[in-house]
Order: C-alpha cells, then structure tokens, then sequence
C-alpha cells in the first residue's frame, strides 16, 4: 500500500517541498528543518513551529496594522 507523503508548506529540497518525518505516535510528522509539524487528520493542529507562529501573529494584528509596519496597501 502507498502512502501519501506529508511534506513542509515552508520549506524546500531540490524542487519540491521537503517530506516530512513521521513522528512516534504515527499521527504527527515532523519537518528536519524548521520544526515544522502536522497531522494530516486534524488540518487545523497548533504547530509551535517559528513560522507557523508568526504566521498567528499576523493573523491577529488583522489588515488596518500593516500600514502601521510600512506597508503600502492599494487604495480603493
């Protein structure tokens, strides 16, 4: 039977996404090179990962913030 391969939103080896490493408990995998981790039978998991953070982060500051950082936005 083929598994499906996991692989990291954030990072990248050769031309494709990097696989992830299954972890212990066989439902979390783990990517090598920045943390990353997922379940793929819970799509919205708490990954503790830098970017996945950062990522929460932005998200909460919401859209009005990011003139604040700089960042030009189209006028409508």
């Amino acid at each position: 039977m083929l598994e499906d391969i996991v692989r990291c939103p954030y990072c990248v080896q050769g031309s494709e996404f990097r696989p992830m490493l299954r972890g212990s408990s066989n439902k979390w995998y783990v990517c090598i090179s920045c943390g990353h981790s997922a379940a793929p039978d819970d799509p919205y998991p708490k990954c503790p990962c830098a970017r996945c953070q950062e990522m929460a982060r932005i998200r909460r500051r919401g859209p009005e913030d990011s003139n604040q950082q700089g960042i030009d936005r189209p006028r409508l």
